[in-house]
């Protein structure tokens, strides 16, 4: 399956091992860290989904989970400023779809997405 963005819109490769890196980085501010999380574990249609806690585990900070409200507030943030799909919540982040495509991998089933 080729990816496409539509005529004339470039686009690039990432490497998602690297993102699932940066999202544990507490070095980069909460809710660049959520969006980091949707591209390192996100299927190829964009949904990222993680069991329940995950999420403010891999947020937190020297072995202790962000507190679920941080985690809340993380995500909400990343939601105001269009890293994530208005519709993502701690259990899944959803990337738009004209910021991610994959080309592999079968969808793995979303607990807050039913639509798919």
């Amino acid at each position: 399956m080729a990816i496409s963005f539509g005529h004339d819109r470039p686009w690039g490769a990432v490497s998602q091992h690297e993102f699932r890196r940066l999202t544990q980085d507490p070095r980069h501010p909460l809710t660049y860290r959520v969006h980091f999380a949707a591209i390192g574990w996100a299927d190829r249609q964009g949904h990222a989904g993680f069991g329940p806690g995950r999420l403010a585990v891999l947020l937190g900070k020297d072995g202790k989970p962000l507190s679920e409200q941080s985690t809340r507030n993380a995500v909400a943030r990343a939601k105001a400023l269009g890293l994530v799909s208005p519709r993502s919540g701690a259990a899944c982040r959803l990337l738009l779809p004209y910021l991610f495509r994959k080309g592999k991998g079968a969808p793995a089933p979303c607990r807050l997405h039913q639509d798919r």
